[in-house]
């Protein structure tokens, strides 16, 4: 007898973020709908959820950061910001009508593997448990923020927080504002608010390439090119592609 805390499933997901969304609309597509996503936020869209601060956008051009079975046509610019990738996310669970499978607020705090049942056992963080048949981890890498060891930070006494834990609503204008760091998440950050603070100062422990970015709206001629040839968005989603590929080895 199954517990009433425990749901039983073929396949569990892991995370409601790009990787989560693509699986469970290629499930859908397969027939297969006996799966759940747990997402432990109160949203779907995984970092582009969690990651709210001013000047977030991709470092992956936009025709390539989205997916081959759903291109999008009419992106604004060549690097995306947050709140249009999040939406692209948003149409794509409505579109495959994916919603009723997503649990949201369910952190998955362990799963163990059962070699007598060949199932997994999922804990989660409000007392349920889930039991599938196969488990797939759709985290992706930014799940886990990274504080530095500061000695004494604890004796802060202004405000602080983290850019993927932005507080929504937290005004800094005309205040003196001290950055950690200068990898992604700064880079675009800081030239959004370096006109509004009284004061910022950047700590940096190593110097960072900069490169140049082209990153101009597309003109309209553009989007309706882009919209109205067939052969726009896959030719440069192709070349983009390719560049990358090219440039990044990952060996």
């Amino acid at each position: 007898v199954r517990p009433n805390n425990q749901l039983r499933t073929r396949i569990a997901i892991i995370g409601a973020g790009p990787g989560g969304i693509c699986t469970g609309i290629q499930l859908l597509k397969a027939g297969i709908e006996d799966f759940v996503i747990l997402e432990k936020a109160a949203g779907i869209g995984g970092t582009w959820w969690h990651n709210r601060y001013p000047g977030a956008e991709c470092d992956v051009p936009s025709h390539l950061y989205s997916f081959s079975f759903e291109p999008k046509k009419d992106w604004s610019r060549p690097y995306a910001r947050q709140p249009e990738i999040l939406e692209y996310m948003r149409h794509c669970v409505a579109k495959y009508e994916l919603l009723p499978y997503i649990h949201l607020d369910k952190e998955v705090d362990a799963a163990r593997w059962d070699d007598g049942s060949s199932t997994w056992e999922l804990s989660l963080n409000d007392g349920t448990a889930v039991e599938s048949d196969i488990l797939v981890s759709g985290v992706g890498m930014f799940t886990e923020l990274n504080y530095p060891n500061i000695p004494g930070v604890d004796e802060f006494q202004g405000t602080m927080f983290h850019t993927g834990a932005w507080k929504d609503g937290h005004d800094l204008t005309g205040e003196r504002v001290a950055v950690i760091g200068s990898a992604a998440s700064a880079v675009q950050m800081i030239p959004e608010i370096v006109d509004a603070v009284e004061h910022l100062s950047v700590y940096q422990r190593r110097p960072q390439w900069v490169l140049p970015k082209e990153d101009d709206a597309f003109s309209q001629e553009q989007l309706a090119e882009f919209i109205e040839n067939d052969v726009a968005v896959p030719s440069r989603r192709a070349k983009i592609r390719e560049g990358l590929e090219g440039f990044i080895t990952f060996s």
